[in-house]
C-alpha cells in the first residue's frame, strides 16, 4: 500500500484506520443515534458511523500530513468552487438580512446549513482518505456488508411483526427507540434508520450498487455469486416494505439506465453463443426468480392506497391535480416557491440554508385553496420552517445560478470518472464501472425529492468514487480469470 512503507509502525496504524473505516461503513444503517448530546442540536441526521468516523479522520490525517499526500486535493476543486460560490451567496444574503422568522434569525440558519454541509463534507474527506487504491475498497466492503446483514435482520423482523405479529410491532417500535430517535412507521419497516424513506434511500444508493456491480462484472466479493445474490433479493424485499416511493422508482430507473449500458458495452462479450449453452438453465432459472419477485413485490406495493395511487389518471386532470391527488402538491408547492425565489435572486441566490425565510410567501394560490397541508402551515398556530423538498430547487434558490451550475460541474465530474471505468478492460473497472454509474443515476434522482447536504452515504459515495478515479483499476484477481457474471467459480476476490 502507498505511504506504509515511510514509518516503522506505517502498516500498523494503517491495520488500525481499517478497522475505524469498516466500523464506519458498519454504523451506517442508524441515521439518527438518540444519544448524541445536545451539541447536534434539534437535528434528525444524526450518524452513529460519526463516532468511529473521528478517530479515522485524527489517523488517516496525520497519515496524510506525514506523508504530504495532497493528490486527494484535486477531487475536490469543483466542490470548492461551489463553495466559494455559497460562501459569495451567504454574504450576500447578509446584505439583504431578513428578519426573524418564528424568532429563527438569518445568522442561525445559515450556521446550520454549514454545519450540515461540513458533516456531509467530512465523510466525503474520509472515503477519499480511507481509498487509496482498488484493494483497499475491495477490504473494506465485507464491513459494508456486514452493516446492511444486520440492518436486513432488524427490518426482516419489523416485517414479521407487520405480517405476522410476532414479535409485537409495538415491541419493536420500543427497541427502535432505544437507539433512534424516531417510532417505526405503523404501516412500513424503517430498518435502523430514521424513517422508510431513508432506508429506502440506503438501500438504493449505498448498498445495492456495489450487489449489483458483483454480479454483472463477475467480481466477487463474497465467496459464493448466490450469496450477493440473495443479499440483492434481501434488500429488494426490504425496499417492498419499505413502501418508498421515490426509493421504488428510483431503483427501477437506475436499474433500467445501468443495464441497458451494460448490456450495449459488455453483453456481447459475456453472453456468447457457447456461455449461453453451457449457462441456459441458470439464467432462465435466474429470470424466472427475478419475473417471480418482480410480481410479487408489484402486487405487494399495490395493495397500498399510498403507492397504488400513483397509477390513478383522471381523464383531462392537470399536472398539479395529479400532484395533489398522489399526496406530491406539499413538495410541489415548496418547489414552486423555491423556483419563485431564483427568479428574484438569480445569480447569487439568498444564501445557504435561507429559502425557508421567503417560501410562506411565495407559495402557489392554488396550494393554500387545493392542499390541507398548506393552510395548517400557513396558520399563526404553526411555527414551522420550510424546506424546498428538492436539491436543484434548493441550490438554485439559496445559491443562485453560480452556485447552482458549480454544483452540476461536481456532479458531472463524478459523472465523468464513473463512465471512464466503462471504457478500461477487466472484471475491477467493469465493477467499479457499474457501482459508480449506479451510485451516480440514483443519487442524482434522489436529489428531486430530497434537498438535505448532510447524509452519510451520499458524500461517502461519491467520495468513493473520487478516491479511485485516479487509479486504474486492476486487472488480475485472486480467484481466476473467468469473468462469468452467472458463474460461482469466476471473478476475482
Amino acid at each position: 500500500m502507498k505511504g506504509n512503507g515511510t514509518h516503522p509502525s506505517g502498516s500498523r496504524t494503517r491495520r488500525i484506520e481499517g478497522i475505524l473505516w469498516g466500523l464506519v461503513l458498519f454504523s451506517l444503517p442508524v441515521t439518527s443515534f438518540r444519544l448524541y448530546p445536545n451539541l447536534f442540536g434539534a437535528v434528525q441526521v444524526k450518524p452513529l458511523a460519526f463516532i468511529p468516523l473521528v478517530p479515522f479522520l485524527a489517523l488517516a490525517g496525520w497519515r496524510v500530513l506525514r506523508g504530504r499526500q495532497w493528490g486527494w486535493l484535486r477531487a475536490l476543486v469543483p466542490l470548492g468552487v461551489f463553495a466559494l460560490f455559497a460562501l459569495l451567496s451567504t454574504a450576500y444574503g447578509w446584505v439583504q438580512n431578513p428578519p426573524p422568522l418564528f424568532g429563527i434569525t438569518y445568522t442561525h440558519r445559515v450556521i446550520r446549513a454549514w454545519l450540515s454541509f461540513a458533516i456531509g463534507l467530512v465523510f466525503l474527506l474520509g472515503a477519499l482518505w480511507a481509498y487509496q487504491d482498488a484493494e483497499d475498497l475491495f477490504r473494506a466492503l465485507p464491513w459494508l456488508y456486514a452493516g446492511f446483514v444486520l440492518d436486513a435482520l432488524w427490518g426482516t423482523l419489523q416485517i414479521a411483526g407487520l405480517t405476522l405479529h410476532i414479535p409485537p410491532y409495538k415491541t419493536l417500535s420500543h427497541l427502535q427507540t432505544t437507539f433512534s430517535l424516531a417510532k417505526l412507521h405503523p404501516k412500513r419497516i424503517s430498518g435502523m434508520a430514521n424513517e422508510p424513506s431513508w432506508l429506502a434511500e440506503q438501500l438504493v444508493t449505498l448498498y445495492f450498487p456495489w450487489l449489483v456491480a458483483a454480479l454483472l462484472s463477475g467480481v466477487r466479493i463474497l465467496r459464493r455469486w448466490w450469496v450477493e445474490a440473495g443479499l440483492l433479493v434481501w434488500g429488494g424485499l426490504l425496499l417492498v416494505f419499505t413502501v418508498s416511493r421515490s426509493g421504488v422508482l428510483v431503483a427501477v430507473v437506475t436499474a433500467g439506465g445501468v443495464g441497458t449500458l451494460w448490456l450495449l458495452a459488455w453483453g456481447r462479450r459475456f453472453l456468447t453463443p457457447e456461455r449461453l449453452r453451457r449457462l441456459w438453465p441458470r439464467l432462465l432459472a435466474g429470470a424466472g426468480v427475478a419475473v417471480a419477485l418482480l410480481a410479487a413485490g408489484i402486487a405487494i406495493l399495490m395493495r397500498s392506497n399510498y403507492f397504488a395511487v400513483l397509477f390513478h389518471f383522471a381523464p383531462g386532470q392537470s399536472l398539479v391535480t395529479y400532484f395533489v391527488n398522489i399526496r406530491g402538491g406539499p413538495r410541489l408547492a415548496y418547489n414552486w416557491a423555491a423556483v419563485t425565489l431564483f427568479g428574484e435572486h438569480p445569480w447569487l441566490g439568498v444564501g445557504l440554508g435561507a429559502s425557508g425565510f421567503s417560501l410562506y410567501d411565495l407559495l402557489p394560490d392554488w396550494s393554500r385553496t387545493m392542499l390541507p397541508e398548506i393552510a395548517r402551515l400557513t396558520s399563526p398556530l404553526h411555527r414551522i420552517f420550510l424546506n424546498p423538498k428538492n436539491m436543484y430547487a434548493r441550490l438554485l434558490a439559496e445559491t443562485g445560478l453560480l452556485g447552482f451550475l458549480a454544483f452540476l460541474s461536481f456532479l458531472f465530474a463524478i459523472v465523468g470518472h464513473s463512465l471512464a471505468w466503462w471504457a478500461q478492460a477487466g472484471p475491477r473497472a467493469r465493477f467499479l464501472a457499474v457501482a459508480s454509474l449506479w451510485m451516480v443515476i440514483a443519487i442524482a434522482i434522489y436529489w428531486l425529492t430530497q434537498d438535505s447536504l448532510t447524509f452519510p452515504h451520499v458524500w461517502l459515495g461519491l467520495g468513493t468514487i473520487l478516491a479511485l478515479a485516479g487509479h486504474p483499476a486492476p486487472h488480475k484477481g485472486a480467484q481466476g480469470s473467468k469473468e462469468s457474471p452467472v458463474s460461482s467459480s469466476s471473478g476475482e476476490r
